[in-house]
């Protein structure tokens, strides 16, 4: 009964600004949005079911306004996190959806009205017609929720509906989700158990120059007998050039104008605190500018020599640093010759492009794509300046350098024919123009791309191999009775010992080495000897030193704690997993390079 009454009136009540909720949004209402008969386009495809320009738009504009009511001004850098952001939330949403449909899973009303009964949503317990003495009083929400006013549990219904539709998906993927009384223990066992091990070791650094040089015959038969070691996946290579979103030099006498101003009136009277917290842009602008006591060394040249130079009360001509322009003002001075110590406030504004500067840095990249297209890649960048680099080979998913990580580049290396110039797309702090040079399918790489690879590979065996057989006479003699950090030590080898460690820690000198790990973990009072252990820095002997075994009371105390976070990690991970997989397997595609300035 009671959500008939919250459907009876559709009229929106203003209260609750569902929009600043996108994740939420996208999941509620992202499979409407593609029904409007007002879309412009389209930025994406999953599954071949469209994502909408104005949907992405929308929503974009949402994140956008959220994030400048939490944290003010936003960056280029800030504002493409979001756009990326909003457009894998579009992406997620229509994944989940296809989900949700094949396997019914959905939200009864008899569902959500209990739900709403049992768990009032945190929005709504921060609204003043729930609250007593300014707390959330359960009562006057449980009076409302009986006698429901439709203006408002309609908003309430449509923001929490999504909510729980995302709650019923997580438990369905994760209900296989397990964790065993042996893996609590071996948890426990590894976050307590440490041991300490002496060690000689035979580095192959030693063994540079006494290692023959690898053969060609032994490289093609490496190559032949690892072929998987050499497949890839379709592949692509782009060159590019960037123009940098850099303060023009009317930019920079701007701002240099406006400091001065203020300098002017932090000399004339004003409080130089109340114009910090007012109008700089740094993290000391809350305290007033305080910069506190500070010696020489402290801060970057420009900064010391401006405050060194000031008595008490002076404030400073503005100057540039790397961060922007400044202005100082000097609070007090301690101490003589090396130990002087200067307490100081600032004032910084920093050289941003201004929006005219950006748009002609945007006009001058339009302007290279209409050159590029009409005189070649190559020839233009020539003619404006512009140095051409080239991404290499780079699959799609895998690590690419540079600017081949952003999702929307990747999307045009993949996706456009080769020769194909991309429009600018704006990639952090720089506007960046493409060209598909080529493209290959899955295959294996020819010899001729990975001989070096592998030759590098084989005389580093090599090396190994001869540091480890070096330490055979030591383990020989260690043996027989001897000691091994001097018999170590004699023959001209290093010789240290390790901190305590755990199955997990990196160990000193040898970094992440599950395989010394695991030798140093076999070694007991009663096989205090290693055998020759070969590591990425050569070959390698151990010696028992200590070790710190788990204690079966401490166990039994914590084992419930430890199984109860044991299979909250094991949840998230399947679920995680689960939703990798599902991305991977999805066929996603992002147009939004094919848009002015990217999509955005």
């Amino acid at each position: 009964m009671v959500m008939k009454v919250m459907r009876a009136s559709t009229k929106p009540v203003l209260w609750i600004v569902v929009a600043a909720f996108v994740g939420t949004i996208i999941f509620a209402w992202g499979m409407e949005f593609t029904s409007r008969q007002t879309a412009r386009g389209i930025v994406g495809e999953v599954n071949g079911k469209e994502l909408r320009l104005d949907d992405y738009s929308f929503l974009y504009q949402n994140a956008l306004a959220q994030y400048q009511q939490q944290n003010g001004e936003v960056s280029d850098e800030d504002a493409q996190r979001l756009r990326d952001d909003v457009f894998e939330q579009m992406v997620s949403a229509e994944l989940m959806q296809e989900v949700l449909n094949k396997h019914g899973i959905t939200v009864s009303n008899r569902e959500l009205a209990e739900h709403l009964r049992r768990f009032p949503p945190r929005e709504v317990q921060t609204l003043e017609i729930f609250m007593t003495n300014g707390q959330f009083d359960y009562n006057k929400y449980l009076q409302a929720y009986q006698n429901p006013d439709p203006q408002l549990w309609v908003q309430i219904e449509a923001l929490m509906r999504p909510r729980l539709l995302q709650q019923k998906l997580y438990e369905y993927v994760t209900s296989t989700a397990r964790v065993t009384d042996a893996e609590v223990r071996e948890l426990y066992d590894a976050a307590t158990e440490r041991v300490r091990v002496r060690y000689i070791l035979a580095n192959t650094t030693n063994y540079r120059d006494s290692v023959a040089p690898v053969d060609s015959s032994a490289i093609v038969a490496y190559y032949e007998s690892h072929q998987s070691e050499f497949a890839h996946g379709e592949r692509a290579r782009l060159k590019n050039v960037s123009i940098a979103k850099a303060p023009s030099r009317e930019d920079s006498l701007e701002v240099e104008r406006e400091i001065k101003t203020l300098a002017d009136r932090a000399r004339s009277g004003e409080d130089f605190a109340e114009l910090a917290r007012q109008y700089s842009e740094d993290g000391s602008a809350s305290a007033g500018g305080s910069m506190g006591w500070f010696g020489k060394g402290a801060m970057v040249p420009a900064f010391e020599a401006a405050a060194f130079a000031l008595d008490s009360g002076q404030v400073s001509d503005p100057f540039l640093s790397q961060f922007g322009y400044h202005i100082v003002r000097c609070e007090g001075r301690r101490g003589i010759g090396d130990s002087m110590q200067v307490n100081a406030s600032h004032i910084l504004m920093r050289v941003e492009p201004s929006s005219g500067t950006l748009s002609d840095l945007r006009i001058k990249a339009e302007q290279f794509v209409s050159d590029a297209q009409s005189s070649g890649f190559d020839s233009a960048a020539a003619h404006m300046g512009l140095s051409v680099a080239n991404t290499g080979w780079f699959e799609r998913d895998d690590n690419a350098r540079g600017f081949a990580t952003e999702p929307a580049v990747r999307e045009f290396a993949f996706s456009a024919k080769i020769g194909t110039i991309s429009q600018p797309m704006e990639v952090g702090r720089n506007i960046l123009i493409a060209m598909v040079e080529g493209r290959e399918p899955a295959g294996v790489a020819p010899l001729a791309d990975v001989s070096s690879r592998i030759r590098g590979k084989l005389l580093n065996e090599s090396r190994v191999a001869r540091a480890a057989a070096a330490l055979e006479p030591v383990l020989a003699q260690v043996k027989g009775g001897a000691p091994l950090v001097p018999t170590g030590l004699a023959m001209g080898f290093a010789a240290d010992s390790t901190p305590p460690f755990g199955r997990f820690d990196p160990v000193p000198r040898f970094g992440d080495d599950p395989k010394l790990r695991g030798a140093a973990f076999a070694l007991s009072p009663a096989n205090r000897i290693s055998p020759v252990v070969t590591t990425s820095m050569g070959g390698a002997i151990l010696e028992y030193m200590d070790k710190t075994t788990p204690d079966p009371q401490q166990y039994a105390q914590k084992r419930d704690s430890i199984m109860n976070a044991a299979v909250d990690g094991k949840v998230q991970m399947v679920y995680n997993n689960w939703y990798t997989e599902l991305r991977q397997e999805a066929d996603v595609k992002d147009f939004r390079y094919q848009l002015p300035e990217g999509g955005y």
